[in-house]
């Protein structure tokens, strides 16, 4: 619990990490590999930790930007638009990008953690 939220402004975290059922579907249960967290019009993503950009990809739409921390990943996806680059070295809480609206019309990011390969549960690690 000692790192920042990865998002900037007032927010809820509206989805949690791990096993989930849906609501009104009998016997379905989703795994939500990181967590979401909703903001304001206007909150952009940050960076949790010193690092450097690994990755910054598209992906249904919206942009998803990953930064490497040692063996620790952190990623972030959800965005609008970014403002870091591939091997860019960023500092903690540096804006990574704006965060777009989903398909309900709220603002939410979507983010995870990992050791290498192993995932991690962010709400364990975020203030």
């Amino acid at each position: 619990g000692r790192l920042p939220m990865p998002i900037t402004g007032s927010y809820s975290v509206v989805g949690h990490y791990g096993n989930y059922s849906v609501s009104g579907l009998k016997n379905v249960t989703l795994d939500n590999k990181g967590i979401d967290i909703r903001g304001q019009q206007g909150c952009a993503a940050r960076a949790v930790f010193d690092g450097v950009v690994s990755s910054v990809f598209q992906y249904g739409g919206t942009y998803i930007v990953m930064l490497r921390h040692g063996s620790y990943i952190s990623v972030y996806s959800g965005l609008s638009n970014v403002s870091v680059r591939k091997g860019q070295t960023v500092k903690t809480r540096d804006t990574l990008g704006a965060i777009g609206q989903n398909s309900d019309g709220n603002y939410v990011l979507h983010f995870q953690l990992r050791n290498e390969s192993s995932r991690l549960n962010p709400e364990q690690w975020v203030r």
